[in-house]
């Protein structure tokens, strides 16, 4: 076993020209709800487990903070249970793996007591989403993530093995190679991390890392997301030699909200669920019944979200209209607090004004390929949440399921990290410092920075909500060029958060351009207007993932 910490507080540490060294049992690179919720699960499996938590910026700062719906879990009931899981495979297209999902979705209801255990108070009504057959979604008002992530922050920081690093960003992962194994394979033994305050690039060695990291809205000029999903483990992970799958399948919330003031503000989708209404921007009629005529506004998102993005192709604006003018006003107010209060801070009313709302990168479905347990390609090596790829979601995630798939992954995985702790481990190779480069060039940072504007405008036009073989073959070549730039810069100047979250994301944008690519027959969040199967296609084996 490595030298653990000496405390929370006192870490032990070899300073070095090239920053520190830190020895801990398990390094953690990520703190929302998976993340959290693994620190959490595995101090009580063992207590004297040293665990370095990596937070990007301050604790608890993730796309699950800002979940407005819920997370949905069913009773422990089998007949529940297998409604849950029946809705979940519809809504997957035909590529979920129904294994991985009976084995997550099996344990809703422990994950609500592991969530109560923990602090967090549910509201005692249940809601209805998109998709969902029936109300199974827990939820805290309309800022259900806010309310976990705060309740377990304040758990975590309790805990004497837990030291956390705020304002620390992964630059990559160690991996040594094993014996007797190809180059490519390995373990992973510690990670680089940037400490923004200092700019120097620490090592971290440890028997397990954990990636928790979350997703890459950011690819996206809309996004719901947290401005720090930017696809750092999915990029460090492939880097790594470890395989992802499922890129081309990323969910696009049907209504984030268009207004200059509010960037990224989701309006939930519970809001559907409540009865509200989508309007044309220029006829005020409802148009979902054109797209969906049975199930209209709960339809699953990817349906939503092209039946949007159509409208809005067709008409002189560059939103929809979200009606609840015909709910009562009250009920808004208690049922959905920071929607109301949001709205009537940028002067519109609901009982009286539409909603204008756009759709917007919300989900990636795929990510590092791991079974339920959080398991890579390489050994030590974990990846957890909406890092990871199980299978659970196919071709596009039920509403409200991430969250859960979040919880119950991270207990999961840390029960097979305290089985791990127990193996032999010995560094194999002399671990190298990272040698950090001094050149600062202020004019070519921001000439570089630029190429964030550029590709998140070219990845929605190309590879966004419809895509083409002609679109994505002329994005391919423009990702390749941006990524020669960008990797000749990094390699020789001062490596700086933008400048990593940068190369991941373009890294990320080359996956999910690859894999549209790829797959040329429409499914899920991946539709391709080209695709002359759409009519009478059948599905694909359920199984069916693509790796790249």
């Amino acid at each position: 076993m490595l030298p653990a910490a000496l405390s929370s507080n006192d870490p032990m540490m070899e300073i070095s020209q090239k920053g520190q060294r830190y020895h801990f049992d398990v390094t953690l690179i990520g703190s929302g709800i998976a993340g959290l919720s693994y620190a959490l699960e595995l101090a009580q499996l063992s207590p004297q487990t040293k665990i370095a938590l990596i937070s990007k910026v301050n604790l608890g700062e993730s796309n699950s903070r800002y979940a407005q719906g819920g997370i949905a879990a069913a009773s422990q009931q089998a007949e529940a249970i297998q409604s849950h899981i029946q809705d979940t495979l519809a809504a997957a297209d035909g590529l979920a793996d129904p294994e991985t999902t009976e084995t997550i979705l099996s344990a809703g209801a422990d994950s609500i007591k592991f969530l109560v255990k923990h602090g967090v108070l549910f509201d005692a009504n249940l809601a209805q989403e998109g998709g969902h057959s029936t109300r199974r979604i827990y939820h805290a008002g309309d800022y259900t993530g806010d309310v976990i992530i705060q309740s377990l922050m304040n758990a975590v920081k309790a805990l004497d093995n837990v030291t956390i690093f705020e304002y620390h960003t992964a630059v990559n992962l160690i991996k040594q190679t094993l014996p007797h194994q190809p180059a490519n394979f390995g373990e992973v033994v510690g990670a680089y991390i940037l400490d923004e305050r200092t700019s120097l690039i620490h090592t971290f060695l440890s028997q397990a890392v954990v990636l928790a990291t979350g997703g890459a809205g950011k690819i996206y000029r809309y996004t719901s997301n947290s401005e720090t999903a930017t696809g750092d483990g999915i990029a460090m992970a492939q880097r790594a030699g470890a395989r992802v799958g499922n890129m081309e399948f990323y969910q696009f919330h049907p209504t984030l909200l268009y207004h200059n003031d509010l960037n990224n503000f989701l309006i939930t989708e519970a809001l559907r669920g409540e009865g509200a209404h989508l309007l044309h921007p220029e006829t005020q009629q409802r148009f979902m019944q054109k797209y969906a005529p049975k199930q209209m506004e709960l339809a699953t998102r990817d349906v939503v979200a092209r039946a949007i993005f159509s409208e809005i192709e067709h008409s002189q604006h560059n939103f929809v209209y979200l009606d609840v003018r015909h709910l009562a006003p009250a009920f808004i107010k208690e049922r959905f607090p920071s929607i109301d209060k949001a709205l009537k801070k940028i002067g519109i009313d609901t009982s009286t004004d539409l909603i204008p709302v756009v759709p917007a990168a919300h989900y990636l479905c795929g990510g590092v390929l791991t079974n339920p347990q959080g398991k890579t390609d390489l050994h030590r090596l974990l990846a957890i949440g909406e890092t990871a790829f199980t299978g659970l979601h196919g071709a596009n995630r039920l509403a409200s399921n991430s969250l859960l798939e979040g919880v119950v992954m991270a207990r999961l995985a840390a029960r097979e990290t305290s089985l791990l702790l127990q193996q032999p481990f010995d560094l194999a190779e002399t671990i190298e410092d990272w040698d950090s480069h001094s050149v600062v060039n202020l004019r070519r940072a921001s000439q570089i920075n630029a190429h964030w504007r550029g590709l998140r405008s070219e990845m929605s036009s190309y590879a966004g909500i419809i895509r083409t073989q002609a679109g994505l073959e002329d994005l391919l070549k423009l990702i390749q060029a941006r990524r020669e730039m960008v990797e000749n810069y990094y390699w020789r100047h001062t490596i700086t958060r933008d400048l990593l979250e940068l190369r991941n994301i373009i890294e990320v944008a080359e996956l999910i351009t690859r894999a549209a690519l790829k797959r040329t027959n429409s499914r899920g969040g991946h539709f391709r207007e080209d695709d002359n199967t759409l009519a009478t296609r059948e599905h694909l084996p359920t199984k069916q993932k693509t790796t790249h």
